[in-house]
C-alpha cells in the first residue's frame, strides 16, 4: 500500500532534518575518507527509511515508489555518495520483494528493512554492464543446489553487504530467456569479496568485484522460475533510472543553487558577476535545463505509477538521459562559475562534478538510453499520450 501524502510530507521533514543535521556536516569528510558511512545508514534505518520498498508484512512500511526518488534527490543536494548508499537498497532488495518466495521474503526482508542487512544488487560484469543478456556468470543446476561461477564488477555496497542477489546464466543458448536470479548470503563459501574501485567521485559508497568460485545456492534461493530473472532486472532497472535521475537532480539543483549564489556575490569589475552577460546567459541556461529535466523525470514518475508499460520504460530512459546529462553540464558550468575556487576542494562544486559522471554511467549507459528510445521510436513513433493532462 502507498504512503499517502501525509504520511510523505512527515517522513520528508524527518528526512530534511537528518540531511541538515548529520549528512550535510559530514559530506565533505566522506568524500576525502572514502569510507562508507554506517551511522548514517544506522540513522536512516531509525527513520525506516529502509523500510519504504519492502511490504508491511515484512518489516517495511511501503511499498512506495515515489517517496524514496524524493528522498534520493533530497539528500543527493549535500551527498550523492550517501544518496547511492540509501537508493541502491530499493534496487538491491526489489528483486526479492518482486520474485522471492515467502521463505526468503520473511528470512531476508525485516533485517534489510531494519538496515541490519545491506543488500547488494549483483548483474554487472566486465564484459557484460548495460547489456545484461550477455553475463557470462554460470549456474548449473545439481541436485537441490546450483552451482555458480563467474564474476561481478561495479558492485555497489558489495564489500558491505550481508546478502546479494546475483543474476547468472542458467541456459547459455537462450540469450535473456536464460537468466536467473539467486538470493545468496554473506557467508556463503565460494562467494569471494575483491577489492573496491578507487573511482573518480561517488566516495564512500563501496564499488566492489566479487568472485563465485564453485558458489552452491539452494534452489529454493532462486528468484521466480528459472529464466524469469531478465523480466525481474528490467522491472528493477525501470525504478532505478528513475533513482539514478532523483540523484543527478539532487546534486544539479545544488550546483545551479551554489552558483547563483556566488554570482551574486562575488564582485568583478566593479559589480557582481551575475550582472555581466556571459555569466548571466551561463546561469539561465542552467536554470531552464534543471528545471526541463525536473519536469520530465515528474512526468516520468507518473507513468510508472500508473503501469509497467513499455511506454513507461522508455519514458524511465529520457528521464535518466537527460537528467544525468545536464547534471553534468550544470555541475560542470558550475565550477566555471566558481572560477579558480571551483577547482578547490574548499567549493563542494568540484565533488558535484566527479560525483556526477558516474550516473552517465549507471543502470545502462546514456548511449544505450538512446538506443532503447530510438528503438521505441522507430516501432511506435513518439510514445506521447494524446491530448494535454494538465
Amino acid at each position: 500500500m502507498a504512503i499517502d501524502k501525509a504520511q510523505r510530507e512527515q517522513i520528508l521533514e524527518s528526512v530534511d532534518r537528518l540531511v541538515r543535521d548529520k549528512i550535510a556536516p559530514r559530506a565533505a569528510e566522506i568524500d576525502a575518507r572514502d569510507e562508507f558511512p554506517r551511522d548514517l545508514y544506522k540513522a536512516a534505518a531509525e527513520l525506516g527509511l529502509f523500510g519504504l520498498w519492502i511490504p508491511e508484512e515484512y518489516g517495511g512500511i511501503g511499498p512506495d515508489m515515489v517517496t524514496p526518488l524524493l528522498i534520493s534527490e533530497r539528500i543527493a543536494r549535500v551527498s550523492a555518495s550517501f544518496s547511492l548508499s540509501f537508493s541502491n537498497c530499493g534496487d538491491a532488495c526489489t528483486p526479492i520483494v518482486i520474485g522471492g518466495s515467502e521463505a526468503l521474503k520473511r528470512r531476508f526482508l525485516p533485517g534489510i528493512a531494519a538496515g541490519e542487512i545491506i543488500p547488494a544488487f549483483c548483474l554487472s560484469e566486465p564484459g557484460g554492464g548495460s547489456d545484461a543478456a550477455a553475463i557470462t556468470t554460470r549456474a548449473v543446476r545439481d541436485g537441490d543446489h546450483y552451482v555458480i561461477n563467474g564474476r561481478k564488477m561495479w558492485i555497489t555496497n558489495g564489500s558491505i553487504a550481508g546478502v546479494y542477489t546475483i543474476f547468472a546464466k542458467t541456459d547459455p543458448d537462450a540469450g535473456h530467456k536464460g537468466v536467473s536470479a539467486f538470493v545468496v548470503p554473506r557467508d556463503t563459501p565460494g562467494l569471494v569479496i575483491g577489492r573496491d574501485e578507487t573511482l573518480i567521485g561517488l566516495h564512500g559508497s563501496p564499488t566492489t568485484e566479487l568472485t563465485f568460485e564453485n558458489l552452491r545456492v539452494p534452489v529454493a534461493n532462486r528468484l521466480g522460475e528459472e529464466g524469469e530473472a531478465f523480466k525481474i532486472a528490467m522491472e528493477t532497472l525501470d525504478e532505478a533510472r528513475l533513482n539514478c535521475s532523483a540523484m543527478a537532480l539532487g546534486a544539479a539543483t545544488s550546483a545551479v543553487e551554489q552558483s547563483i549564489a556566488y554570482a551574486k556575490e562575488r564582485v568583478q569589475f566593479g559589480k557582481p558577476i551575475i550582472e555581466h552577460q556571459g555569466l548571466q546567459f551561463l546561469v539561465a541556461e542552467m536554470a531552464t535545463g534543471l528545471t526541463a529535466a525536473r519536469a520530465l523525470w515528474k512526468e516520468s514518475i507518473r507513468k510508472l505509477e500508473r503501469g509497467r508499460t513499455r511506454e513507461a520504460s522508455v519514458h524511465a530512459g529520457m528521464a535518466k538521459l537527460i537528467a544525468t546529462d545536464v547534471a553534468m553540464r550544470v555541475t560542470t558550468d558550475a565550477v566555471q562559475v566558481f572560477g579558480a575556487n571551483g577547482l578547490s576542494r574548499n567549493y563542494p562544486v568540484e565533488r558535484l562534478m566527479r560525483d556526477v559522471k558516474a550516473f552517465q554511467i549507471f543502470d545502462g549507459t546514456n548511449q544505450i538510453q538512446k538506443m532503447v528510445i530510438g528503438r521505441y521510436c522507430q516501432k511506435n513513433g513518439l510514445p506521447l499520450e494524446e491530448g494535454i493532462d494538465l
